[in-house]
């Protein structure tokens, strides 16, 4: 059964959703086991899944700082149910694992720790020597960038207090987190970006490794997991392009959804080291130089360079997997993960859903069906029964809705010049007519020349008889 100490300040049916979790944090915490010697103490903060709790517990004593008690039944821990000000001066641990990060330690029961506050209790609990592995999310995150709703309102009972970037004691940027760990007496020993969520990551990569490896493949796996995140979740504006855009451009660290940051009360111990990069549950392989093959393909169709985009798509085809799975390394065409594999067709579609669903310009904006086109251009057989689908994030859908209203302008200034032309050539039509009826030979036309020819005479006899 489960130790439960109640230490004031508890939330009394109350049930925090989205704890943190994952098998890219759970292989992470494996490398931790050095720093709890034998017969040490854990300290778990926050909301967890209980699988986190669970390969710790192998680690020593768990203790589980919870607000609320209802889902922590059956843990075989003990629980400390309260809030966050409430934890006791006098109990300190070897470790201290908050990857939910400090926002729902504070209970309504108690005082509104702001992030500093909240970062100095759980350094005054720590041994000398102590870790803390904490995560802190970007309030300039991806995440952020493309929410849909804000996070300086509250739209669910749990955001009672969203204050959002306007907490000024957290701090915005990792060199300015070490600068505020070290004036607490802690020392940064490894800081990791976070992907694509802060609860839960799919990828975690330590800063120089983000700095200094293969941007372009590393741009790839980022935007790889974003898309599988928020394949439900309405957005601004698509995530993968931003989080691939960030981390091109050198500002993926900064613009992380969360940083994770193992810091030590004291100096930093040189027998733990965190792995440099982890994608789900283990190790991320070695990623090649080069650059994506879709990039390359948007960047052909936006300079409207077709040798460039034949060549590339052609090359597309004789790889059986998708344009964001490739890498071009000089003339080498090498798949990210070897496992996805579609025919030709279905590659050059899902290149083409991508330029529809993130605006991009290409050649051919009124094809009736950019598919064909693209498909053609590779040397396949264009199939017409394929269609792509409306993009869903706002900019996105904003800018396909522009486009279609240039096509409908479009339209309607071909149907008024060609409205003006049968006006015109109706007009010319009866002209010809009426040229025609008196040049056959018809009863009118015959009236009409022997009254010409009256009349002709007439006239002679009027200049004979003056």
């Amino acid at each position: 059964m489960t130790n439960v100490r109640h230490l004031g300040g508890e939330m009394a049916d109350w049930f925090d959703t989205e704890p943190a979790g994952g098998p890219a944090y759970g292989f992470l915490l494996e490398a931790l086991r050095p720093l709890v010697p034998a017969g040490g103490r854990v300290l778990v903060a926050g909301p967890h899944e209980a699988s986190v709790a669970g390969a710790l517990r192998t680690y020593g004593e768990i203790n589980w700082l919870v607000r609320s008690q209802p889902s922590l039944d059956e843990t075989g821990v003990s629980v400390l149910c309260g809030t966050l000000a409430k934890l006791p001066d006098d109990e300190q641990y070897d470790l201290i694992v908050a990857l939910d990060g400090v926002g729902r330690l504070c209970s309504v029961e108690g005082p509104q720790l702001d992030w500093a506050e909240s970062v100095q209790v759980l350094s005054r609990s720590l041994k000398p020597g102590g870790a803390l592995l904490l995560t802190v999310e970007n309030e300039l995150g991806v995440h952020r960038l493309v929410d849909s709703v804000t996070a300086t309102a509250a739209h669910t009972d749990a955001g009672w207090n969203p204050i959002g970037e306007y907490d000024d004691s957290k701090p915005g940027t990792p060199d300015r987190l070490r600068d505020h760990f070290t004036a607490e007496g802690l020392t940064t020993g490894w800081l990791g970006t976070v992907w694509p969520l802060p609860s839960a990551p799919t990828l975690v990569i330590d800063e120089p490794r983000l700095k200094y490896g293969p941007a372009g493949a590393l741009a790839a796996v980022a935007a790889s997991v974003t898309a599988a995140a928020y394949a439900t979740r309405p957005v601004l504006s698509d995530p993968r392009r931003l989080t691939a855009s960030a981390i091109r451009g050198g500002i993926g660290v900064e613009l992380a959804p969360a940083w994770l940051v193992l810091a030590f009360r004291g100096p930093s111990p040189a027998a733990v080291s965190l792995p440099a990069a982890v994608l789900h549950g283990g190790l991320l392989p070695p990623l090649p130089d080069g650059r994506l093959l879709e990039e390359m393909l948007i960047a052909a169709c936006l300079r409207h360079d077709l040798p460039v985009l034949r060549r590339l798509l052609s090359k597309l085809v004789t790889v059986p997997t998708t344009a964001d799975n490739v890498i071009v390394d000089g003339d080498r065409f090498i798949a990210l993960n070897p496992s996805i594999v579609v025919e030709p067709p279905t590659a050059v579609q899902r290149f083409a859903e991508t330029l529809i669903a993130g605006g991009y310009d290409h050649p051919w904006p009124h094809a009736e069906s950019l598919t064909a086109v693209l498909q053609a251009a590779a040397g396949l057989t264009p199939d017409l029964s394929l269609t792509l689908p409306a993009p869903t994030p706002v900019r996105e859908r904003e800018e396909h809705i522009r486009r279609l209203e240039e096509q409908l302008a479009d339209a309607a200034t071909r149907i008024r010049y060609v409205e003006n032309e049968l006006v015109k050539r109706d007009a010319e039509l009866r002209k010809a007519r009426i040229q025609i009826d008196m040049f056959s030979g018809k009863v009118g036309y015959r009236i009409s020349k022997f009254g010409m020819r009256a009349a002709r005479a007439a006239r002679r006899r009027l200049r004979n008889d003056s």
